[in-house]
């Protein structure tokens, strides 16, 4: 019976969303989020491979990201917080989480994947599309 209440502590998150994406330098990929009548954009980029990091920059609802992403593990992966949380509870609120899996040297050319998990909240990913030319701010 133990086993059976702490499982689903430990079970892997249930997705909203999950995409690998192919970004080429200074692309920019945007994800449109939209709870109620609150909508909101999430834009990321890579700018700069160096030392087998990739330099990346995220902007979500208009506050600025810059870190750093390695393949090793612990180091691969980065974490945004999305809506707030609608009522105190255990379980984690909703996240946006974006993983840096590989880098083609030839094509030069980023393999990421996003996971985004609704927390227990009601909201829809209304788009998601690669830009060219853009800048955080631009539709």
């Amino acid at each position: 019976m133990a086993i059976c209440l702490i499982s689903p502590l430990y079970a892997p998150p249930d997705w909203k969303s999950e995409k690998f994406l192919d970004l080429n330098k200074d692309e920019f990929y945007i994800v449109t989020l939209q709870a109620n009548e609150s909508q909101k954009t999430l834009y990321f980029r890579w700018t700069l491979l160096k030392n087998n990091g990739l330099v990346m920059h995220l902007n979500y609802d208009y506050f600025p990201h810059q870190f750093i992403l390695y393949r090793d593990y612990q180091r691969n992966c980065y974490k945004v917080p999305l809506f707030k949380e609608e009522q105190k509870n255990y379980s984690e609120g909703p996240f946006f989480m974006l993983c840096f899996k590989d880098y083609n040297r030839k094509t030069k050319v980023a393999t990421l994947k996003y996971y985004i998990y609704d927390g227990r909240r009601d909201f829809n990913v209304i788009d998601e599309r690669k830009e060219k030319n853009g800048g955080f701010g631009s539709n």
